[in-house]
């Protein structure tokens, strides 16, 4: 019989997972042949027992699989997981996860596309009507003025929309004539932040707040004097670091898991209300713009409607 490769690499650390094994559950039953008695006893009883044991104690499982509550610290230790509560924590997600993926969302009947567009237009409206709720017109001219005053300012993001967002706020600044760079790359963050000073400014997007490298380089970056404003959740720890926030509230009640992110609809509105506020404080930025404009004119000629700059 052919022995399973165990979850746990020789340096106790937790292996990348291949393809299609990321669920929680799916570890578990690989895992089981690899595991001691009391390891297989806990991992069965969780495999039985999913939805009961994301609620329960650590000694309540202990009971119920008759063995010692250390024995189910190394148990998850075993896949991966730091200890009991990241186990609750991750059986959560996945349940969420599988719940939303295997619900039939749509029948040969169904209107789908109509209801499609429904859904789009209430969350996308949704969102920003919170963003809208949420901004405080004094933060945002205070983010605006740190903008302005800055001697460059470094937009940072990991992930897929905060990256997008990061360089969405540098194509809008660049066209005002506002030394701007975005750096997506973790470590070219750190080192951005390691070399910051007085007079620059960091700019952190991220829906969570939670990204350590982004965390991590705001943090720097002000310890070294820069300015540093932050787009996102408030109390997240990326906004605890941060000396302006602009709150995001991050949305996660999609019924149609393909669709994007409603966290999305409010980062762009709070983006695009820095940058009015922004452009309000920079009346000589039109000569950019006009520039810009005639540069595109001059390549293919008058176009009515015609966005300035893009």
């Amino acid at each position: 019989m052919t022995k399973r490769t165990p979850p746990l690499s020789s340096s106790g650390k937790s292996k990348l997972p291949s393809r299609g094994s990321g669920n929680l559950l799916d570890i578990l039953r690989s895992s089981v042949p690899d595991l001691n008695n009391g390891e297989a006893k806990v991992a069965r009883i969780i495999l039985a027992n999913t939805e009961w044991v994301s609620h329960a104690s650590i000694k309540a499982v202990a009971d119920r699989a008759a063995v010692s509550e250390p024995t189910v610290l190394r148990m998850c230790r075993r896949i991966g997981l730091e200890g009991f509560k990241a186990l609750k924590h991750r059986l959560a997600q996945d349940l969420i996860l599988t719940q939303v993926l295997n619900t039939p969302h749509m029948q040969d009947d169904d209107p789908f596309p109509s209801e499609l567009v429904k859904v789009m237009l209430d969350s996308s409206m949704g969102a920003l009507r919170g963003a809208a709720q949420a901004t405080d017109v004094k933060v945002l001219d205070k983010a605006a003025a740190a903008v302005v005053k800055s001697r460059i300012t470094y937009c940072i993001g990991v992930g897929g929309s905060s990256s997008v967002l990061c360089e969405e706020l540098e194509n809008r600044m660049f066209r005002l004539g506002l030394p701007v760079q975005s750096i997506l790359d973790s470590y070219r963050q750190r080192m951005a932040a390691a070399v910051a000073k007085k007079g620059d400014l960091f700019v952190a997007i991220s829906s969570t707040g939670v990204p350590a490298p982004v965390v991590q380089s705001i943090e720097l970056a002000r310890s070294n004097g820069a300015m540093t404003l932050a787009i996102t959740q408030v109390d997240s720890p990326l906004a605890k670091v941060s000396e302006i926030v602009l709150p995001v509230e991050f949305f996660n009640d999609h019924t149609f898991f393909m669709l994007p992110a409603q966290t999305r609809y409010a980062q762009l509105f709070t983006i695009d209300c820095l940058m009015g506020t922004i452009a309000a404080r920079m009346p000589d930025a039109a000569v950019n713009l006009q520039s810009i404009r005639n540069t595109l004119r001059a390549l293919h000629g008058t176009i009515r409607h015609q966005p300035i700059g893009d």
